[in-house]
């Protein structure tokens, strides 16, 4: 309903230039909309303009002046509203690819039972290789017969490939290992091991980057591969929107096997439901000549009016605690046979200084997987050789000297965590057979905080759930390495992810003339019992104004 000029003349005696404003194409109303601006944390009401920027943030009242006839008005009803989460480290396309397989097994089963499946698996599927994923690797390691063996047994006539549950293992069967050119003669590849019998033979089993032997074979382009990939990028937009994530980075674009022209399509279509920024994956086994030009050629900054950006590099300098392969300054109490006793590394400290300076000179910011206190060090050595230049992040950081921990303020290089329910208390004990004491130590998210450190949080998806609200209730649940409170948390996933982005001045709060990312929930996050905070659900997202997803509730 349009004011009457009375009233604007009123408001205009009282001093107000409210009677000039903008129409609202939106105006959110009735509401706690809580802003991550410090400036006015807290407010009723939202208008939005049809170009989807924040026309003005406030109470409900004094916004009826951006009100007209053509202006959409929704009752919030109570409900919270949060800036729309950003999740600085997920893997969308594979997460929702089926190039993953089909063949999809449980952790918590016992090795009958993932032979079982993999049989009848073996019996629906058509396909040259049979490809899942979701063994348990130390279930397969107490197990008498190799690994090997015991695929062979169920599937003996076409070759197996099976990723852990982690993604840092693969189980093959012998034609996998043949197909891979895997014998008794081949080298470690860097950054991965083969595991071994006394004979010097290939158990099945392989570690990190090993597994890239026989996934190049399993998923070698195709055609059929390219829509595969294109699809997944498209169902992956849908569960973004679902939980309320306007804002991404895949962590793992593999540029050689079709996932850039994926998005690319996908963006060129105007499919895409989240600002989108790509991790190019630098490959530890390619010529260093070859791939710097490579990955420097294929760089896009975007701009304003971009969904979709090609701006960052991830990197692995090493691989994981219970593979045994995460890189420490002290050794394992025991490593796995074939691995070093302070883990490996997929790109050792010279290299990645390399790489860091001349990737960072073309504008790229590094995304780099750092799981051992080893690795971190080297991480943070090669940023700082670089010149500090970009807005480079440390993902997982699960081991952290407390030497290294001031630096990363002092380099202005981001902490990215992926709390899960493993780094809970009860879990930490798993990890002392390996690395002792130290296990008590896993993701110290409160210590980095104090630190200085820009702290985010991110799903890492599908290692972990997608939830931005489960994974800030795993950040408040790990006892003194907690966050300090949720107003971290969710500055965590907004404000701080945007940074990391590179759009901290166009989104990750709600204050004018920044975008209209936005969230709606069921219930009010911050009057709930930290337990009901993972079990609260998004009901409405805006990317720029625009409605993504609806839930049938609201």
């Amino acid at each position: 309903m349009r004011f009457s000029l009375t009233l604007a003349g009123l408001l205009m005696f009282a001093g107000s230039t409210l009677e000039a404003a903008e129409p609202a194409a939106r105006l959110l109303e009735n509401g706690r909309i809580y802003t991550v601006n410090p400036q006015q944390p807290w407010a009723s009401a939202l208008a939005i303009g049809a170009d989807g920027r924040i026309l003005a943030v406030g109470d409900s009242q004094a916004l009826q002046a951006h009100v007209d006839e053509q202006t959409e008005r929704v009752d919030l009803g109570g409900r919270l509203v949060l800036p729309g989460f950003q999740d600085t480290h997920a893997h969308v396309l594979d997460a929702s690819s089926e190039a993953q397989g089909d063949c999809t097994l449980s952790p918590e089963d016992e090795v009958p039972q993932w032979l079982a499946e993999l049989s009848a698996c073996n019996a629906e599927d058509e396909g040259d290789w049979l490809v899942g994923w979701g063994f348990a690797l130390h279930r397969l390691l107490a197990e008498e017969q190799s690994p090997r063996d015991l695929l062979d047994a169920v599937v003996a006539d076409r070759p197996v490939s099976l990723m852990e549950e982690t993604s840092h293992a693969y189980w093959l069967n012998s034609k996998g290992l043949e197909l891979a050119g895997i014998d008794a003669d081949t080298p470690d590849p860097v950054g991965g091991v083969i595991l071994r019998d006394e004979d010097g033979r290939a158990t099945g089993l392989v570690l990190d980057n090993a597994g890239d032997l026989a996934l190049d074979q399993a998923l070698s382009p195709s055609r059929a591969l390219e829509e595969v990939y294109y699809q997944a990028v498209l169902a992956g937009q849908d569960e973004l929107a679902k939980n309320g994530i306007t804002s991404v980075a895949d962590a793992r674009v593999f540029w050689r096997r079709g996932h850039l022209e994926a998005w690319q399509k996908a963006a060129r279509r105007d499919q895409l439901k989240a600002r989108t920024s790509l991790g190019l994956w630098a490959y530890p086994s390619l010529d260093d000549e070859e791939q710097l030009s490579a990955l420097k050629a294929l760089y896009r900054p975007g701009d304003e009016h971009s969904l979709l950006r090609v701006n960052q590099i991830k990197f692995y300098v090493d691989g994981i605690i219970h593979n045994t392969t995460a890189r420490l300054r002290h050794p394992y109490a025991e490593s796995l046979p074939g691995v070093e006793r302070n883990g490996l590394y997929y790109f050792g400290p010279k290299r990645l200084q390399r790489y860091v300076a001349e990737l960072s000179a073309v504008g790229y910011d590094m995304h780099i997987h750092t799981i051992g206190d080893q690795a971190v060090r080297d991480a943070l050595d090669a940023i700082e050789a670089g010149g500090g230049q970009g807005r480079h992040r440390l993902t997982h950081l699960e081991l952290v000297g407390k030497a290294d921990r001031p630096r990363f303020k002092q380099l202005n290089v981001t902490a990215d965590f992926q709390p899960s329910r493993y780094f809970a208390p009860p879990f930490l004990k798993d990890n002392e057979p390996l690395i002792g004491q130290r296990a008590y130590q896993l993701l110290p998210l409160r210590q980095l905080h104090d630190a200085g450190a820009r702290v985010t949080l991110s799903s890492d998806w599908d290692v972990n759930p997608l939830s931005p609200l489960g994974i800030m209730h795993n950040a408040l649940s790990l006892g003194e390495r907690s966050l300090p409170g949720l107003e971290a948390a969710v500055r965590a996933y907004t404000l701080d992810a945007a940074y990391v982005l590179r759009q901290e001045r166009d989104t990750g709060s709600l204050e004018i003339g920044k975008q209209a990312d936005l969230v709606v929930l069921d219930r009010d996050v911050f009057q709930l019992p930290l337990a009901q905070l993972g079990k609260t659900k998004v009901l409405w997202t805006l990317l720029g104004g625009e409605e993504v997803y609806r839930d049938a509730a609201f």
